[in-house]
Order: C-alpha cells, then sequence, then structure tokens
C-alpha cells in the first residue's frame, strides 16, 4: 500500500503541471509526465516500483534502463501491445509477462505515462506524444 506522503507528492506534481503554460514543449512534457505520475502508481509500480527499481529475477526496472530511454517506438511497442519472453535490462535476464496496456489506457494516457518514466529517476529520454503512440503498430 502507498503511503500518504507518495498520493500528496502526485497531487503537488499534477498541480503544478495543471499551472504550467501549456503552449510551450517543455511545459506540456511537464504537464504529460505529471499526470504520467499518478497512471505509474495505479497501473505499473505494483511490478516495476514506486520508484521504478524493479523486482530481481521478476520485473525489470525502468530506472537506468536503455531500453526505456532509447528508440521512442520501441518502449511503445513494448507497453502498448505487451512482451513476453526474455529480455536483458540493466545486465539481468528476465523472462516473463508485460501485459499490453492498449485495451485500458487510451494513447494519451501512454504517452503521459512513459513520459514521466523516460523523465524520472536519472532516465533522460524525450517526452513523447500520443501522437507517437497511435503511429506505432505491432
Amino acid at each position: 500500500m502507498l503511503n500518504g506522503r507518495v498520493f500528496l507528492a502526485v497531487a503537488l506534481i499534477a498541480a503544478l503541471g495543471a499551472c504550467a503554460n501549456n503552449k510551450s514543449s517543455s511545459a506540456t512534457a511537464s504537464s504529460s509526465a505529471a499526470n504520467g505520475a499518478g497512471l505509474f502508481l495505479s497501473n505499473c509500480a505494483s511490478c516495476h516500483g514506486a520508484h521504478g527499481e524493479g523486482v530481481p529475477g521478476s520485473f525489470p526496472p525502468l530506472a537506468a534502463n536503455a531500453t526505456v530511454t532509447g528508440d521512442p517506438k520501441r518502449v511503445i511497442r513494448i507497453v502498448k501491445y505487451g512482451l513476453t519472453g526474455k529480455v536483458i535490462a540493466v545486465g539481468k535476464s528476465y523472462d516473463g509477462m508485460m501485459p499490453a496496456w492498449s485495451p485500458q489506457l487510451p494513447d494519451t494516457d501512454i504517452a503521459s505515462v512513459l513520459t514521466y518514466v523516460r523523465s524520472s529517476w536519472g532516465n533522460k529520454g524525450t517526452p513523447i506524444a500520443a501522437a507517437d503512440v497511435t503511429a506505432v503498430s505491432k
């Protein structure tokens, strides 16, 4: 169970993102990441950890993960359509299943959560727009 401080932090981030001037691309990315923080906590943190640390032997970390920060199309495809089988993440092997999130989340939410993940925990990936998610097919 997540403590009240985490939810307060997410609410604060969302409020700050809502106050941003959405006319600039950096403000839009900040707003998207703020929305993505809440989506991540409610949909992804149970497997990948609240801080993207993963679960050794079960779920790969998202922090310092080259797949997360690399080619946006690859990480979009994984989140949108899922992934089964062996993967190497941060030098360790994982063999599991990532569910497809496209049935539950619209492209705008997938873009927000990926923007958050690609810019959190020391990750330095570029923001992802809903149009980027829409453009990726199996």
